[in-house]
């Protein structure tokens, strides 16, 4: 008797947790399309089949807390991804440190098109508290980077330079790409964006090595 309520409450506790990725992830695909003020909470109860309440059983803030969960979530994972490679580029020559942190770049913005197009779209109505989460990220990442030239410097693989900056520069260019390619505007001058990504890193390259 005990084992069949558990296994009962088991199952209330995966179908519950399956709704609210169901529900997170069709809010997340409206506001890409139609934005944050043009998607209806009715909307979104209605793409899934379910009824208008259901929502804020599990989501009491609405439309807002939504957007606050889906954008935290969504950064934490960046988060753990980024530290995931961390060991493996520093083993890596320059080059081939570049290309993992470009592909790493536009993997983390890309892979989740609907979420930048929400960041882009909606700045207007993300909460403090996600904006400074995703800058977190990006400052934790650019503080690495710039600790890893330094390192490459002491072992007189690259010259004495800003690494901060460096860092920055090499990131933005990256972006210039994620940028384009999800608003279609070209930024980067250039009708072939896998050309300017590889001549960024070989001009990065060739500017950072020692004379």
């Amino acid at each position: 008797m005990g084992g069949g309520r558990r296994s009962e409450r088991n199952l209330r506790h995966e179908q519950a947790a399956e709704t609210r990725e169901k529900l997170l992830a069709t809010a997340k695909t409206l506001f890409a399309q139609k934005g944050y003020h043009g998607t209806p909470v009715r909307a979104i109860n209605r793409e899934i089949g379910m009824a208008d309440g259901i929502l804020y059983h599990y989501f009491p803030g609405g439309k807002r807390e939504m957007l606050t969960v889906m954008l935290h979530e969504t950064f934490d994972k960046l988060g753990d991804m980024i530290r995931e490679v961390n060991d493996e580029i520093e083993k890596l020559p320059l080059k081939e440190a570049l290309e993992v942190i470009s592909n790493r770049v536009l993997k983390l913005f890309l892979d989740d098109e609907n979420i930048m197009r929400i960041l882009f779209r909606e700045h207007d109505v993300l909460d403090i508290e996600g904006t400074d989460l995703l800058s977190k990220v990006i400052a934790e990442r650019h503080a690495w980077f710039a600790s890893m030239l330094e390192r490459r410097h002491e072992r007189g693989e690259i010259r004495k330079m800003d690494f901060l900056f460096a860092a920055k520069q090499f990131i933005s260019m990256n972006l210039l790409y994620v940028i384009s390619s999800v608003i279609g505007i070209n930024f980067t001058g250039t009708d072939n964006r896998e050309d300017y990504r590889r001549r960024v890193i070989e001009h990065t390259v060739n500017l950072w090595k020692n004379p």
